[in-house]
């Protein structure tokens, strides 16, 4: 027995020592402190100098990969995806089990508009650790990117069902509600991201869109305006508070929240051709065609600034100008209901009246209840000799109760019945 345990301790103490040894190697490492002082320096704003913190962290590193991953991350954040990849790379070759290391490469080859690769990345990420929200998130992100808003929402779930809390997909699964026209379902998702995230003003913004869709501009102005408290900097908050105040009927509101959201954002065509349609309904055209102007400057493909600014242009008796500004609205949306009928109204204006019969035929066909269309149609026809066609034009007009353009018409018939 006595020799036992003398065996014992002799065995025991190297042990003890290696023990007691590698424990001094750990508290002797500059690893923690490296970490610390480039995550110090990434907060204050110094990249370059974090950076080297880490890669001095890296050398030390032996079976982790700390520092790649805090690399690979501040790139992704400053907008480099190859330096990201490079670094989750260097991450995923020192450590092939690092369900962290893969999760970061998807979000790079994301950021580099690589989905295939991405989506390599992330199922090996889910591989290793199938209980983390974040792959399946981006996995929906991409698949919500490519169209696949079905498979989008399953992966959301599957997010959602290992973070309970994970406001950003129930952000998303709500978008593909709203997408969808589904309000109810929509409102429901952007509500459990707000009480998964209180301070989170892209769901309030979401929930005030919601409410604008659903015709309750009252709601959606009071929540707007908690997104604008919350966030005064943050423009599309301004500017959906705006199109609540223009259904209020309350334009000095909208003008503020117009041009607030301008002041954040420059370019927003949107927010300019709402301003015209503001500068319009209040008898100011000269102001509501600069900002038309101003609004497809700042953006090409602003359907809405081309239609009203032709439109303005026509009225202007601007033909060639209408006709370019016609085009470019054409060519952003070529079944463009509202641009064909004013393309109509051009024919007719230049008396080719079989050219606005031919489009303004095509308008009711797709839409019956498009009433301008019909008052339009009516007269080419008449101006065609076509009376009974005509006539059939009134008749839709009267039936839709659109008293004036019908009188208007009706008017037009017996004239030239005369």
């Amino acid at each position: 027995m006595k020799r036992s345990m003398q065996t014992s301790a002799r065995f025991s103490y190297p042990l003890a020592v290696v023990f007691l040894a590698g424990l001094a190697l750990e508290a002797c490492s500059p690893v923690p402190e490296l970490l610390r002082r480039g995550d110090q320096l990434a907060a204050e704003g110094k990249p370059e100098e974090a950076m080297q913190a880490w890669v001095e962290a890296d050398a030390h590193e032996k079976e982790t990969c700390e520092a790649l991953l805090r690399a690979g991350n501040l790139n992704l954040k400053l907008n480099r995806p190859d330096a990201a990849v490079a670094a989750f790379e260097q991450a995923v070759s020192k450590v092939p089990t690092s369900a962290a290391a893969y999760l970061g490469l998807g979000k790079a080859y994301m950021a580099k508009n690589i989905p295939a690769t991405a989506v390599q990345a992330l199922d090996r990420a889910i591989s290793l650790d199938n209980k983390r929200a974040e792959p399946f998130f981006i996995k929906g992100l991409i698949a919500r990117s490519q169209g696949r808003m079905d498979e989008a929402m399953q992966f959301f779930d599957q997010a959602i069902r290992r973070e309970p809390r994970h406001a950003e997909a129930h952000l998303r699964r709500g978008d593909i509600y709203f997408g969808r026209n589904d309000l109810k379902e929509a409102m429901q998702a952007y509500s459990l991201a707000l009480a998964s995230d209180p301070e989170n003003v892209e769901a309030l913004i979401q929930v005030g869109r919601t409410y604008l869709s659903a015709g309750e501009p009252s709601r959606a102005a009071a929540t707007l305006e908690r997104a604008v408290q919350k966030n005064r900097r943050n423009a599309w908050a301004q500017y959906y508070l705006a199109e609540a105040m223009m259904l209020l009927k309350k334009p000095d509101r909208a003008i503020q929240a117009l041009q607030n959201a301008l002041q954040q954002d420059r370019k927003m065509g949107m927010a300019y051709v709402r301003l015209g349609q503001i500068y319009e309904a209040s008898l100011l055209p000269d102001r509501a065609y600069d900002a038309y102007q101003r609004g497809v400057a700042m953006d090409p493909n602003l359907l809405e600034g081309y239609l009203n600014l032709a439109r303005m242009q026509f009225e202007r008796k601007q033909e060639a100008e209408a006709g370019r500004s016609l085009e470019k609205a054409l060519k952003v949306n070529p079944d463009c209901l509202p641009c064909r009928v004013l393309l109509g109204r051009m024919y007719l204006q230049r008396k080719k009246f079989k050219n606005a019969v031919e489009v303004l035929e095509k308008v009711v066909q797709v839409n019956y209840q498009d009433n301008e269309a019909h008052f339009y149609l009516g007269q080419a026809y008449l101006f065609l000799g076509m009376v009974a066609k005509a006539t059939a034009e009134y008749n839709a007009l009267a039936l839709a109760n659109d008293t004036a353009r019908a009188q208007a018409l009706l008017e037009l018939i017996n004239r030239h019945s005369r």
